[in-house]
């Protein structure tokens, strides 16, 4: 039996924050992310992809580990392997041909043990209020001036804003000690401001902040653990046993 990691936390906007709907409105070229409510919030895949980039940049040379192989490298290595097997025995196959990262952020074969959902706004302020408009005009890539009549305004969500962090990993037993390592790396970025999230980074907006982060660990295998979690003793027993605060430190020091 696994263990299931849970990272808790509070991802706070140190700078304006852009991440698109894909569309406009009167007000605007580019309105924000919201939800059905008019809320905005951090879609759990922009924070995964940019969490995946960052570990994957810095892992071959602290963990050694290769990052995740190009879809259509992968297809052209694994097709042949698992062509005209029974669905059964395709897992045992995958499960000596794919490297750490990408059996923990997964691929076309693999599910990903690894959930970051939707993350919520926690500041109380109205939702028609929470956003500003930023201005800017189309450069020329010939001149480097702006071109004319290229003018272009998108919406921002301004700093000071906090949104709920969870993210869930369940450890395979094998790989347990190279995802921790994994995790942390990427955790300890977002601890420092380091891994800024959404678009228009060119134009000094994304930086965000993890703090208040509190790890636990749940013992699939714990009758008494699994029982807490059900019968829910304390607002942190669903989680698990809580880990001592400097978990994220102590494994980057171990690197």
């Amino acid at each position: 039996m696994s263990l299931i990691y849970t990272f808790r936390g509070d991802l706070v906007l140190t700078g304006a924050l852009h991440i698109g709907s894909g569309s406009g409105d009167e007000n605007t070229d580019a309105t924000v992310v919201r939800d059905a409510q008019g809320q905005p919030y951090i879609p759990g895949s922009s924070l995964r992809g940019a969490f995946r980039a960052a570990i994957e940049r810095l892992s071959p040379t602290l963990v050694g580990e290769p990052p995740a192989r190009e879809m259509d490298e992968l297809e052209e290595k694994v097709r042949p392997l698992i062509e005209d097997r029974p669905e059964a025995t395709v897992q045992f196959v995958l499960n000596d041909e794919l490297n750490s990262i990408e059996r923990l952020f997964g691929t076309t074969y693999w599910a990903s043990p690894l959930t970051i959902p939707d993350l919520p706004l926690l500041t109380e302020t109205p939702a028609q209020e929470i956003g500003e408009i930023r201005h800017g005009v189309g450069i020329d890539r010939d001149t480097g001036a702006a071109k004319e009549q290229i003018k272009y305004d998108f919406e921002v969500l301004p700093r000071g804003h906090t949104f709920r962090f969870l993210m869930r990993c369940e450890m395979e037993p094998n790989h347990q000690e190279t995802w921790e390592k994994l995790l942390a790396i990427g955790l300890r970025l977002l601890e420092m401001g380091e891994l800024p999230l959404g678009g228009r980074l060119a134009r000094g907006v994304g930086q965000v902040q993890l703090k208040n982060l509190a790890v636990f660990q749940l013992d699939m295998s714990s009758k008494e653990v699994l029982k807490r979690m059900l019968v829910g003793e304390s607002n942190d027993a669903r989680y698990g046993t809580r880990q001592p605060d400097g978990w994220v430190q102590r494994i980057v020091e171990e690197l």
